[in-house]
């Protein structure tokens, strides 16, 4: 560790015995151990966890690796020097000069170091050279974000490298210049293209069409693919040149060639091939101020949940990579915080278990010192081997959809397997070894009311969920839910593509069957603020930090919650 960042700590305690000699009292045996002693184990730990977590201090500002030391350090000593100095006024006023004193030096030692990691991030970041040669077509590949939209693209925490988008590049052959404009860090602006690829998840379609229109315009084809536009194609294709429904992989090389030989189709149907050599997804096109890279392991669920289009967009059959492959994607990727965008990383039955327990021993293996976070079902928590690896592999938090707690909102939903297992021993399970559990949950099925939302709110705070997750039901196209709400007239906001926008986990988007729709959104904000008050998240820290015997693991989730207090409260 370089000297400058050290300096400011030998100041201080040079300025303690230049203090504690010239200014000897009764209450200097007090004074001295607390900071000559114990004063450098958090400023060192301060400095460890921000050169740790760097990524998270440059890229979202987070302040938690270097306030949380000085705050373990300032709580037992103010109290402990007031206990003793409260009858002395003189010895108490120098006892908080001499903290004020800390501070300046702590936070100074601090500043130093967050300013050379920015200049070392500034230094990285560096602009994607396209090739100039004019006898290569230009594939302008557009990431839309509507900043209008309230969901977690607000956060750029919660925000992640649009995957599709990389294989689509990866693709695509070496005879086009590929660019990415990606809204999460850049506004839109137009530029020459010969052809345009685009994707948008539902609540960013009106985006996506806007930015299409302006290329149709200009008579530069755009094709648009992803999860909205392959559940709407007639709609989308009001808008674009073609549609490309499902996985690319299997009829991309047929678009570009189509392209190629000006024959594009309107409609391009992929269908869902083995995962065995998967294109990896052509990172060099991402911006760098992404928090985590993203990989994906496993497509398809069989669980067909009645609110979730994933078994439409990637099927019902749970297709895997071999684990290697996985291995030798994560060894290229230079990230050291990953996300598994993995619908399920465990999977279903023994086989699946066996391939993730041979996944994250490999990682462990191959010492590839990954700290990452994924999704899985509840079975994650019931297999302990499987948890086991999943923590020694560098595994701090799991997505589990837990929905509810109520059997019968459970099945409303059709959440068949969450009626099979308990909960509670899952959620001791994962946190047994140091992983902290993130916990779903959704208002506003069929079977909610005022006296189950109370209950859902009741067993969250009182429960091991670490971090909080709460969403509207959404019905999305798609999905049963969406099919069934039409169909009975039940959707509030039927102005399509328009309405769109509202589609977002954050809005009710239909007539609740137990309430009315303005006392849900009452109670509704009544629980997100109890939900998200800052006495509950410091409660949720505290009890993660107990719980899983892990600092890291507590702040992880402490920053967890404060993201998603920022969205639920943003929205209501």
């Amino acid at each position: 560790m370089r000297f400058k960042y050290i300096f400011p700590l030998l100041a201080f305690l040079i300025c303690m015995i230049l203090i504690t000699i010239f200014l000897i009292q009764d209450f200097m045996w007090i004074i001295i151990p607390s900071f000559i002693i114990f004063y450098p184990m958090p400023y060192l730990s301060a400095l460890k966890e921000t050169v740790k977590n760097r990524n998270a201090v440059i890229k979202i500002k987070n302040k938690s690796p270097f306030m949380i030391p000085i705050l373990f350090f300032s709580l037992p000593t103010v109290i402990i020097n007031i206990i003793f100095l409260y009858t002395n006024l003189i010895s108490l006023s120098l006892f908080f000069l001499i903290y004020f004193i800390s501070l300046v030096f702590y936070f100074s030692g601090v500043y130093i170091l967050i300013r050379d990691l920015k200049k070392i991030f500034e230094i990285s970041i560096k602009p994607i050279e396209l090739d100039e040669d004019p006898d290569k077509k230009k594939l302008l590949l557009i990431n839309p974000v509507n900043k209008d939209v309230a969901g977690l693209t607000i956060n750029p925490s919660s925000t992640f490298p649009p995957l599709g988008l990389g294989i689509i590049a990866a693709l695509t052959p070496n005879s086009f210049n590929i660019k990415l404009i990606d809204e999460n860090f850049e506004n839109f602006e137009y530029e020459d293209a010969d052809l345009v690829g685009i994707t948008a998840f539902t609540s960013v379609a009106n985006r996506a069409y806007e930015i299409a229109t302006l290329y149709r315009n200009n008579n530069i084809p755009v094709i648009m693919g992803g999860i909205h536009a392959s559940m709407v194609p007639e709609e989308a294709l009001e808008y674009v040149d073609s549609v490309v429904i499902g996985e690319a992989e299997s009829i991309w090389s047929t678009v570009i060639n189509d392209f190629l030989h000006n024959k594009l189709q309107r409609k391009y149907e992929g269908v869902h091939l083995e995962l065995e050599n998967t294109i990896i997804p052509d990172r060099q096109i991402y911006s760098n101020r992404y928090l985590f890279g993203t990989l994906q392991t496993s497509r398809g669920c069989p669980m067909d949940c009645y609110f979730c289009s994933v078994s439409a967009f990637n099927g019902r059959k749970y297709r895997q990579r071999p684990y290697e492959e996985v291995l030798d994607e994560l060894e290229q990727m230079p990230q050291n915080m990953i996300f598994f965008v993995d619908d399920n990383i465990l999977g279903y039955g023994k086989k699946a278990e066996e391939r993730a327990i041979n996944l994250f021993k490999g990682m462990v293996e191959r010492k590839l010192n990954k700290t990452w976070f994924c999704q899985a079902s509840l079975n994650f928590g019931s297999n302990e081997e499987v948890i086991k690896w999943a923590a020694k592999a560098g595994c701090k938090m799991v997505f589990l959809g837990l929905e509810s707690a109520d059997p019968e909102e459970l099945k409303a939903m059709d959440k068949k397997l969450n009626l099979q297992l308990e909960y509670e021993r899952a959620f001791k399970n994962i946190n047994k070894y140091k992983i902290a559990v993130l916990g779903a949950f959704i208002f506003g099925s069929d079977a909610e009311t005022e006296e189950s939302m109370f209950r859902k709110v009741k067993y969250i705070l009182k429960n091991r969920i670490d971090v909080i997750q709460t969403t509207i039901l959404t019905p999305l196209p798609g999905t049963r839910l969406f099919k069934d709400l039409r169909e009975n007239k039940r959707l509030l906001l039927t102005n399509f593509p328009q309405d769109w926008i509202f589609y977002d986990m954050g809005h009710l988007t239909y007539n609740i069957k137990n309430m009315e729709n303005e006392e849900f959104h009452r109670m509704n904000r009544k629980c997100t603020r109890k939900l998200y008050s800052r006495f509950s998240l410091y409660k949720k820290f505290f009890k993660t930090w107990i719980h899983c015997r892990s600092l890291s693991t507590a702040m992880w989730a402490f920053n967890s919650n404060k993201n998603y207090r920022n969205v639920s409260l943003s929205i209501t």
